[in-house]
């Protein structure tokens, strides 16, 4: 009996030594994948991405990259309005101040769902301002 436990021990000892000197091979290091373009590509995409995790929080090089396409596609997004505005402005025609067009305000458009007012008749503004006959 101690004959066997004198040899378990034995190679043991020799296969740590094996391992510990770079012959017994390595463990692969688990490295998840990184964002592609295609994983972000709308807002709610972006919001429920969570980076790898990394024993200490989050795994710099896959964060680093989700915020790299985040950051390119908020730009390109913006560039893209900048230049629909400015194209829009281009196409506009000039208002001259105290012009006769009517200018758009967000105060003056209805609310959203609202009937549209009727537009008044020729003959309702001779009685506006008073009671037709048989009203009491």
């Amino acid at each position: 009996m101690s004959i066997a436990i004198l040899v378990a021990a034995v190679a043991i000892i020799g296969g740590v030594i094996i391992v510990a000197s770079g012959r017994g091979g390595e463990l692969a290091r688990n490295r998840a994948d990184l964002p592609s373009q295609d994983d972000l590509l709308t807002a709610a995409d972006v919001a429920d991405y969570r980076p790898p995790p990394a024993l200490l929080g989050y795994q710099p090089a896959a964060t680093e990259q989700a915020l790299r396409i985040a950051a390119r596609d908020i730009a390109e997004r913006d560039e893209e309005i900048a230049w629909l505005r400015r194209r829009l402005a281009e196409l506009q025609p000039e208002r001259a101040p105290g012009s006769s067009q009517d200018e758009l305000t967000p105060g003056s458009l209805p609310e959203p769902g609202s009937p549209p007012e009727p537009e008044p008749s020729p003959g309702s503004a001779a009685h506006a301002g008073g009671t037709a006959a048989g009203e009491r």
